[in-house]
């Protein structure tokens, strides 16, 4: 599958979640699409050792290697501010030892990439902003995020309804130098009221929400690597609600973006079992564990958090972030948005 002339290497999918190596690339992890691996292909020196791999506890944030392409999880808090119109504020908290790495960066509308490219995270495109400024080649250090309340499919334009009260998306932090930092890195999900809008409020009666999920997929190193890189991707997400609570949900088919050096951008399904939430908390902590539904594919564990947001429509959106494990040896933190029907 490839885009419609999609071609750039300043896209984010080749930046901060790397290169393709077609020759990594299992059959049974991607659909009949083809494609490829990413990140660490072609290295001829040995891997240096990444202190992003020394996992200070599970959370909704990957610390990543590009030199070993393996990635875990990491508590890293993050938390955005929606000020308005173009303009955020991202603060990072690391653990304690990380503490050098601690960011508190805004942005606006002069942070936004010259490349419609860096906007794509799987198949969807959102809005992306850098600080610093990042005029050409994407390069570090930098941090950023992304916002996918407004959002639509690259390959068709088809653009998705649009989210009112909250914003969620994906956050990016490089703190090394040049080129050679895109080795080290750590990525995480965001979640966040619009202004104005009002949270923890669960609509009165049972609803059905759709929306979409974005995040980051990649090799935990525990296992033969299955995509050897770091991905972006994308999907649909369908939540159920009854007395407040959420009582399951399913993400759709869950789609990867890449691009080999000096081709078009391409997208390729992940094979994995569908991917389910389980019943939650009582509101107004959505709290809950994910899962897979029945099938021949890898399958998914993990958990997942969410919140109500609206202002005058109790319960009109739902935003939240979720991590998984899968059987074959990825493992993925993703952020969604899904608006009551």
């Amino acid at each position: 599958m490839e885009s419609n002339s999609k071609k750039s290497r300043n896209a984010r999918v080749l930046s901060f979640l790397g290169r393709v190596a077609p020759a990594f690339l299992a059959a049974a992890v991607l659909a009949a699409c083809g494609g490829g691996g990413g990140g660490g292909g072609g290295r001829s020196s040995a891997p240096e050792p990444c202190d992003s791999q020394t996992s200070r506890g599970e959370d909704f944030a990957l610390g990543s290697c590009a030199a070993t392409t393996t990635n875990v999880f990491q508590p890293v808090t993050s938390n955005v501010v929606v000020n308005g119109t173009d303009s955020y504020t991202l603060t990072l908290d690391f653990p304690a030892d990380l503490d050098a790495l601690d960011t508190t960066a805004g942005f606006t509308a002069a942070n936004k990439p010259p490349s419609d490219l860096r906007n794509i995270i799987g198949k969807l495109r959102g809005q992306a902003y850098e600080n610093p400024v990042q005029p050409g080649d994407l390069t570090p250090p930098y941090v950023a995020i992304t916002d996918f309340f407004e959002t639509s499919d690259f390959e068709t334009t088809t653009a998705l309804p649009s989210m009112q009260y909250a914003s969620f998306g994906t956050w990016e932090k490089f703190a090394g130098s040049g080129i050679n930092g895109f080795n080290e890195g750590y990525l995480g999900t965001w979640f966040a009221k619009r202004p104005g809008s009002v949270v923890n409020t669960p609509p009165g009666t049972a609803a059905t929400y759709e929306g979409r999920v974005v995040g980051v997929i990649g090799d935990d190193g525990e296992r033969e690597r299955v995509l050897n890189g770091r991905f972006g991707f994308s999907g649909p997400i369908t939540i159920q609600v009854a007395a407040g609570a959420i009582t399951s949900a399913t993400l759709g088919t869950l789609t990867i973006s890449f691009q080999q050096a000096g081709a078009t951008l391409e997208v390729a399904d992940l094979a994995l079992n569908a991917v389910t939430f389980g019943a939650s908390s009582a509101p107004p902590a959505l709290t809950g564990t994910v899962s897979s539904a029945a099938g021949s594919e890898a399958s998914s564990t993990g958990t997942y958090e969410a919140q109500y947001f609206g202002a005058g429509q109790p319960g009109a959106e739902i935003a939240g972030r979720l991590r998984f494990r899968t059987s074959n040896g990825l493992i993925a933190v993703g952020s969604f948005g899904a608006i009551r029907q």
